[in-house]
């Protein structure tokens, strides 16, 4: 506002064109609507009778423009009212909003030694100016007793609010050697004088309050990557406290940890004052203005301890000196490390800015006390993690030792399944067509007897063959040798060749049999002769384990996939044998186990042979209801 102030009167000029001035004067006295007339003599010379000079708003402004230091401010301003308008002496107050009260004195002129150093809004004449904000006119300062002290030789004095924007910045006294009789215009001359010291005056206070914010970022910004550097606990606690106290400007500050279990604050870390002191700080949670912090994880802040209601333990700041507290949480996510606080010895209103600068410390706190934890903790195993390390070296040698050994083993399972397979099934095909063809008396009739038992023989050898057979295409699939023949096949003629074949293995039970899929299902590109075995296992399941009700083969398009199922009103599957389904060899008991049996690995095998093609199987059961088995090709 200085700059504004100097900007538009040298704009305005001392005698010539004074419209940039008077736009100036019309927004610093907040009036929209004022003559011609009025700004005229709000801008001219008035002969105060004060004195002899001639008191002028634009020199002023011109002389205290650019001034950012408040107390060189208002001694200027102090110097300019008694060279230009005669006064004996001029005394200002300055507003303590924290306290409420006037302080810090300013004497310029005749001095007086006896000023009151402080005063409360409502005592005295200044008390009243201030309380009242209204000018106070005393034509014999003798008979007004609550004017003194008095400048010696003075007689008459004015006392008028010195105010920005509605707020009381302090109060303005003038003493003069003789009698004063003020005239309305010259009154208003002297108010103009003081609004615009006042509006100097909050400038001032924002520029320097600016300048120290500006400062204590920096500051700040130091501490913080400090606080990163820095990985032991108690080093670190104590250079939190002194980083709080520092950037704050604060006479004291403390760290206190919670104890959740026992509710109580103690002290940790201090600065500003000794141990027996700081040890002397406890509080509890929701007794005291830091234990509430602790409770509710917020700051809080007060400007004079020993009268807040939310303050039980007002003693320890009078032992320690203090008056004035701020409190905040430091935190890392939701886990809460401690309270940090600081206090200072004067009363003090901590701004929402002060409150965020200590929060934000907090927060870093918060970060680093975390780190130093985990470091110290990293540091605490060290030693046991080297350790486990050599440990899992041995481990990690042995168990790529036992990997190597695995691998060859299942090179020679796979060789020595396939070698077998190959050696057990010429002879095995021998028996079972030998068998046949002596059951069908091409050797000479046979009896009823020998019928039976050259049949147990031919059904033992099937299942042999159907054994050998699934094991030789496991082997294969680990063994990664299972080799696909891939050929555009019509879905439909593989899927009414399976229900034709469904037809046979269910005619002696009177199942019903349903097909679910129509003539428009598209060619896919798979191995038919595996999809077709995939089909034949899991109708073979279907009727094997359905004793009555229906079995139902269905297919359809999605997307692009299609869905094949084999659904049946069988016996079911308990949910806990369900992930057994597709484990090798296993066996899932039920109703049907002494007549239904098999090797357990046709569902394995089906599987992996739809996952060969890209697809994947799953199965929905419910004990006594049934099943449905799934799976899934894709389409291309």
């Amino acid at each position: 506002m200085a700059a504004e102030i100097a900007l538009n009167a040298q704009k305005a000029g001392h005698v010539g064109t004074r419209t940039g001035l008077l736009g100036f004067l019309e927004r610093l006295l907040g009036r929209r609507q004022r003559s011609a007339a009025d700004l005229a003599r709000l801008t001219g010379q008035y002969q105060s009778p004060l004195g002899d000079l001639p008191i002028s708003v634009t020199d002023l402004a011109l002389r205290l423009a650019g001034q950012a230091d408040a107390q060189a401010l208002l001694h200027q301003a102090a110097e300019w009212l008694i060279e230009r308008s005669g006064v004996a002496c001029v005394v200002i107050y300055l507003h303590e909003m924290a306290a409420n009260r006037l302080a810090r004195p300013i004497c310029v002129g005749v001095q007086l030694t006896d000023l009151p150093e402080t005063i409360k809004l409502g005592y005295s004449i200044y008390g009243e100016v201030a309380l009242g904000r209204r000018h106070y006119y005393i034509e014999s300062v003798a008979r007004e007793k609550r004017l003194a002290p008095v400048p010696p030789e003075t007689q008459s004095a004015y006392i008028l609010p010195l105010l920005h924007e509605n707020q009381l910045l302090g109060v303005l006294g003038l003493y003069a050697v003789r009698p004063l009789a003020l005239s309305e215009p010259s009154r208003a001359a002297i108010d103009r004088v003081a609004t615009l010291i006042g509006a100097l005056l909050s400038t001032a206070y924002r520029l320097s309050e600016s300048q120290q914010a500006i400062a204590r970022f920096d500051r700040f910004q130091r501490l913080a990557q400090d606080l990163t550097a820095r990985l032991s606990s108690q080093e670190l606690l104590q250079r939190i406290v002194e980083a709080a106290r520092a950037i704050l400007d604060a006479q004291m500050s403390i760290l206190l940890d919670v104890n959740f279990e026992s509710g109580e604050l103690r002290p940790v870390a201090w600065s500003g004052i000794d141990r027996e002191t700081a040890l002397l700080i406890r509080s509890r949670l929701k007794e005291d203005l830091k234990g509430l912090v602790a409770w509710a994880r917020l700051p809080a802040r007060t400007p004079d301890i020993r009268t807040d209601q939310r303050t039980s333990l007002a003693t320890q700041a009078i032992v320690a000196g203090m008056v004035s507290e701020l409190a905040v949480p430091v935190l890392y996510y939701d886990e809460l490390y401690g309270i940090l606080a600081v206090q200072t010895s004067t009363y003090r209103n901590f701004t929402d800015e002060e409150v965020d600068l200590l929060q934000s410390l907090a927060a870093h706190a918060g970060i680093a006390l975390r780190n130093a934890r985990l470091f110290e903790a990293l540091e605490q195993r060290n030693s046991e993690l080297q350790k486990a390390n050599a440990a899992l070296e041995i481990a990690r040698q042995q168990a790529e030792n036992a990997r190597a050994a695995a691998v060859q083993a299942n090179r020679l399972k796979t060789e020595f399944i396939n070698n077998m397979s190959h050696e057990l099934r010429t002879p095995l095909n021998a028996v079972i067509n030998f068998t046949r063809l002596v059951m069908d008396g091409h050797a000479g009739a046979v009896t009823e007897q020998q019928r039976n038992y050259l049949n147990y023989v031919h059904e033992g050898g099937q299942h042999l063959l159907g054994l050998i057979n699934d094991i030789l295409d496991l082997a294969k699939i680990e063994a990664g040798k299972m080799e696909l023949r891939r050929e555009p096949t019509p879905l439909v003629p593989l899927l009414k060749g399976v229900m034709s074949t469904l037809i046979g293995l269910t005619k002696d039970k009177g199942l019903a049999l349903h097909r679910e899929f129509e003539d428009n299902l598209p060619t896919l590109n798979i191995d038919g002769r595996r999809i077709r075995q995939v089909l034949l296992n899991l109708i073979s399941n279907a009727a094997k384990f359905t004793a009555q009700g229906s079995i139902t083969l269905r297919a359809v398009q999605q997307g692009d996939q299609v869905i094949i199922s084999v659904r049946d009103t069988g016996v079911g599957i308990k949910p806990e044998d369900l992930p057994k389904v597709f484990e090798e060899f296993e066996q899932i008991d039920n109703a049907l186990q002494e007549t239904a049996s098999g090797t357990g690995l046709g569902m394995p095998i089906s599987r992996r042979l739809v996952q060969l093609h890209g697809g994947e199987m799953w199965i929905e059961s419910q004990l006594g209801v049934g099943t449905t088995v799934s799976f899934s090709l894709p389409v291309g």
